[in-house]
């Protein structure tokens, strides 16, 4: 799921006119009032009821996914090979799914993706109640510097490798995961997709991305752009079509207790009803100056708030990054929301939007307790990632 970035300019206008577009009222569709499961967020998704069946090669992963398994325990390091694997779950049949990591933390996925795409299925239809839980998931630079070809170019494998990818998928639930160095986005929600919580989850890329060599030149979204600068954490609504406001109301996504960093050129970039609380962006490295392809290391930005979405922000922590809150919209006329309270930045830099108060009644579905934005750097990285 890649998408084209806009120019620093136009999204530095966007910022400038923040203060009379922030308070624009957007239209409330449809939240659900169904109460919340223990996600703390949209989410009341379940996974599957049936026996597990443990996978510890690409051998068995791909038996047990052939064969329709719907409780999958990964144990170990999967490796899915020097051209990447993706399963693909696009029909009904993968309704009720758990897949998760063996207890202990070491369940890693490398090179391996998981694609929920509701998007063949008849309208209004999407594939439902999907838990992720307790896996590592990551790109091999090596092999990731070594593709060629169609891989590379746009729709490819390499230029659509990611660690999670939901597409009309709903009531989903990301826990205790960490995804870093895939050469996409790290995860994508998107296409219709609602109700999503995303918890305790570590988004970041190593310091040998940031710095490889070779670092080739790959075609995205028409244009070559280098493989090293590929650095962005996550996509809430493909473009404005696929938003909130404008796409019919879907995209209920909740982020808490994730940790963003270090090394993250930018992003998530959201589109939908999003709720983000006590979540650690961490721009501690403060990457700087160019890499081998003379592309600058800065960050762009932490959060953009996008096209037709609707943004809620509190006791979340701020980190040396830059341009913490940005507007960067689709086009200048579009519709957005952004409220936040609560929020400490701590030695950011740039310019950084600010949010409106919060109104006196919040639009939730569910019940959560916010920790205090003070504590969230050591209860995040404390408690992030795969047990």
């Amino acid at each position: 799921m890649r998408l084209k970035r806009m120019s620093a300019a136009v999204l530095t206008v966007f910022t400038l006119a923040f203060s009379l577009l922030a308070t624009s009222t957007i239209p409330y569709v449809g939240v659900s009032k169904v109460e919340a499961a223990s996600t703390g967020g949209y989410s009341t998704a379940t996974g599957s009821t049936d026996t597990a069946v443990t996978v510890t090669t690409l051998a068995e992963l791909q038996s047990a996914f052939n064969a329709g398994k719907h409780h999958i325990i990964i144990k170990g390091n999967i490796y899915g090979g020097s051209q990447l694997t993706t399963l693909t779950f696009a029909s009904t049949s993968w309704n009720n799914v758990t897949i998760e990591g063996a207890s202990g933390g070491g369940a890693v996925l490398q090179n391996i993706q998981l694609k929920f795409s509701g998007e063949q299925l008849a309208t209004g239809t999407n594939i439902e109640n999907i838990v992720i839980k307790n896996i590592t998931f990551y790109g091999n630079i090596t092999d990731l510097q070594n593709l060629s070809g169609a891989a590379i170019q746009p729709g490819g494998s390499g230029t659509n490798y990611l660690g999670l990818s939901f597409r009309r998928t709903s009531n989903v639930w990301v826990d205790h995961c960490t995804i870093y160095n895939t050469s996409d986005d790290l995860l994508v929600v998107s296409k219709g997709s609602d109700n999503v919580t995303i918890s305790y989850c570590h988004f970041y890329f190593t310091t040998s991305w940031l710095n490889m060599n070779p670092n080739p030149m790959w075609n995205w979204v028409g244009t070559n752009q280098d493989l090293a600068s590929e650095r962005l954490a996550m996509v809430i609504g493909a473009n404005k079509s696929d938003s909130y406001t404008y796409g019919g109301g879907k995209l209920h996504v909740t982020m808490h207790h994730n940790w963003f960093g270090p090394n993250m050129k930018g992003r998530p970039l959201m589109r939908g009803f999003v709720h983000l609380y006590n979540n650690y962006f961490d721009n501690s490295s403060t990457p700087s100056g160019t890499n081998s392809a003379g592309s600058s290391q800065q960050q762009y930005n932490a959060n953009q708030i996008g096209s037709g979405s609707v943004i809620y922000s509190e006791s979340n922590y701020f980190y040396k990054t830059n341009q913490s809150n940005q507007i960067g919209l689709d086009s200048s006329g579009d519709s957005y929301s952004f409220y936040e309270r609560n929020n400490t930045y701590n030695a950011t830099t740039g310019t950084s939007a600010t949010g409106a108060s919060y109104p006196g009644s919040l639009p939730f579905s569910y019940s959560y307790s916010p920790d205090a934005a003070s504590n969230v750097p050591n209860l995040v990285q404390a408690n992030a990632g795969p047990k």
